[in-house]
């Protein structure tokens, strides 16, 4: 019973999805995932720096909502 009390507290969450940031320097931005891990996921905001690329980062579960 513990492991799907634990599963039910992480999103489920594809590849390409799109969250809202909630914590950090990128709060407020949204992004696309990257891939889910057990404590995180990584994420490719939707906004451009300056050279062209799209900022990486990683957020913990807490730190994102999903859109």
């Amino acid at each position: 019973m513990s492991d799907q009390s634990q599963e039910k507290e992480q999103p489920i969450l594809n590849s390409g999805d799109a969250v809202e940031i909630t914590a950090g320097d990128y709060k407020g931005k949204t992004a696309k995932v990257i891939s889910s891990y057990t404590n995180s996921i990584s994420v490719e905001l939707d906004e451009k720096e300056p050279d062209g690329s799209h900022p990486r980062t990683v957020l913990k579960h807490s730190e994102y909502n999903l859109i």
